[in-house]
């Protein structure tokens, strides 16, 4: 776990600086004097070596320094663990939504496949899976905030204003979560453990509500570890069309104004999260299935 979260802030030092652009030139007026420009960049430290800046880097974060953020002077780690639980609010409620939603129906639709509701399920997740996330939270926006007025287009003021983005991280979640539902619980009610407990009289409710679950709901917490790391990602987009003030939209501030500091404490604790999610689907997988072992 420690290797990953290593390798990704490595990764990233070196991948921002690589990219053209200087963060003095975007912190001066147009026209500075290049004198001007080579006071900002020590008072950065980008005049530095890279190798040189990456050791300074290291050296912080061995402290439990993130440093500070070019734009402002703001403490990195205070700035990013202010805007963790946003995220986090905003991508729990989705994730519980979308499971709450895709396990029921995605079980009902199992029961007769290709039936009425196994068909619409498949042809409303299919237009659901085709359908940009992005274009989806502009149209949600642009139809019942600007239209309708019924919900906040942005920011976070209270439960009205998660409304917008919920319902687009939900829509581009539930495609694939309830095919997943779908194919599981038909893969475990062909299995012979399942037509066995059927000859000894077990009753449907009890076969499904235990014995079916268990076994289906294995690859079940894969996906929705999986999906997790996609609310992460997926946060600079949405956050950033609802200016939600969470990590994503952080992220993509701290992008665009080439704030180095803040680009490496928003990396570093999405792959602290990331890999802490990871980490509990493990064990929740292994908890399922005594045939894993955690090692």
């Amino acid at each position: 776990m420690a290797l990953v979260i290593f390798g990704v802030i490595t990764l990233t030092f070196f991948a921002i600086r690589l990219v053209p652009g200087d963060p003095a030139r975007l912190m001066e007026p147009p026209g500075t004097p290049e004198s001007v420009l080579d006071l900002t960049r020590q008072k950065l430290g980008t005049d530095k070596p890279l190798s040189r800046q990456y050791l300074d880097f290291l050296s912080q974060l061995a402290r439990g320094d993130m440093g500070t953020s070019f734009r402002g002077g703001r403490p990195v780690a205070s700035t990013v663990l202010e805007s963790v639980p946003n995220t986090l609010a905003l991508g729990a409620i989705s994730m519980a939504i979308t499971t709450l939603v895709a396990f029921p129906l995605g079980i009902a639709a199992s029961r007769k496949p290709n039936g009425w509701l196994d068909r619409a399920t498949l042809a409303l997740s299919s237009i659901a899976q085709a359908t940009p996330g992005f274009w989806l939270g502009v149209m949600l926006a642009l139809l019942f905030a600007v239209n309708l007025r019924w919900f906040p287009a942005i920011g976070n003021a209270g439960w009205k204003s998660y409304v917008l983005p919920v319902a687009t991280l939900v829509i581009s979640l539930f495609p694939l979560q309830i095919r997943a539902v779908r194919q599981a619980f038909i893969e475990t009610m062909g299995e012979g453990f399942v037509r066995a407990a059927r000859a000894r009289g077990l009753s449907e409710r009890r076969l499904l509500g235990v014995h079916i679950t268990k076994v289906a709901a294995i690859p079940l917490i894969t996906i929705i570890g999986l999906q997790a790391g996609y609310v992460l990602g997926g946060a600079i987009v949405i956050e950033s069309i609802f200016n939600w003030p969470g990590i994503g939209n952080l992220t993509l501030q701290a992008i665009s104004q080439r704030d180095f500091p803040m680009i490496q404490g928003t990396v570093l604790i999405t792959a602290v999260v990331f890999t802490l999610i990871n980490f509990f689907v493990d064990l929740t997988y292994a908890a399922l299935d005594p045939r894993v072992r955690l090692r």
